[in-house]
C-alpha cells in the first residue's frame, strides 16, 4: 500500500462494508433492525482504531463550528464521566451512556465518518482471526440462532484482512504502536 490515500481508502472499504450490509439486507429481510433511530450498539464500551479516529476528526473539520462545539461539549462531558472510576468498577446503568455522537432522536451525528466497528456490526460478521464464531447484534439474530449464509466467510474475510492491512499501514506512516486504539470521543475531543 505505498503512498495510500487513506482517506480513498477508508471510502473503499467502507463501500465493501455496505454493499456486505445490503447483502444481508436482502438476504434477512426485516429480521435486520439496524437503522435510523436503533442505537442499542450506541451505548457500548468499544474502542476504536486511530484510523477511524482521524477519518472522525477529518469530518469534524468539514461540518459546522456550532455542530462540532456542541459534540466537543457531550465528548467532554461522556469522557468525564468515564473518567470518574476505574472501568472495573463502572455500574451497569454508567456502561450504558450513550455515544457522544448519538443525536436526540437515535441518529448519528458523525455518520458519514463512524468508525468500522460501528459499520460492521448488526448483521452476521464474520472476524477470520476469530474463526470459531460469527457474532451479530442479538436485535437480529437470537442466541443459538443460526446464520445461513455462504457467502460471509469469504466476503467478511476480504474486508476484514483489507482492513487490518489499512489500519497497520496508517500506525506505521504515523509511528503508533500496531494495536493504538482510543475512542469515539477522545477522537472527538482532540479534533
Amino acid at each position: 500500500m505505498e503512498n495510500c490515500n487513506f482517506e480513498e481508502s477508508y471510502l473503499d472499504i467502507s463501500n465493501m462494508i455496505q454493499k456486505e450490509f445490503d447483502r444481508n439486507v436482502r438476504l434477512y429481510g426485516d429480521k435486520i433492525k439496524c437503522k435510523r433511530g436503533c442505537s442499542k450498539c450506541c451505548h457500548q464500551i468499544f474502542r476504536i482504531t486511530a484510523l477511524d479516529a482521524f477519518m472522525i476528526k477529518y469530518f469534524l473539520n468539514s461540518i459546522s463550528g456550532e455542530t462540532r462545539s456542541d459534540l466537543k461539549s457531550r465528548a467532554n462531558q461522556y469522557t468525564s464521566a468515564r473518567s470518574l472510576q476505574n472501568e472495573n468498577e463502572i455500574s451497569v446503568s454508567e456502561k450504558m451512556l450513550p455515544c457522544p455522537a448519538l443525536g436526540a432522536e437515535g441518529e448519528c451525528r458523525i455518520y458519514e465518518a463512524r468508525p468500522v466497528i460501528c459499520r460492521r456490526f448488526g448483521p452476521p460478521v464474520y472476524d477470520y482471526k476469530n474463526p470459531t464464531k460469527i457474532f451479530a447484534c442479538d436485535l437480529n439474530f437470537g442466541k443459538g440462532e443460526e446464520i445461513t449464509d455462504e457467502e460471509v466467510i469469504q466476503k467478511q474475510t476480504l474486508i476484514g484482512r483489507k482492513w487490518d492491512e489499512l489500519k497497520t499501514q496508517f500506525n506505521i506512516e504515523n509511528c503508533l504502536p500496531p494495536d493504538f486504539s482510543t475512542t469515539i470521543a477522545e477522537a472527538i475531543s482532540d479534533s
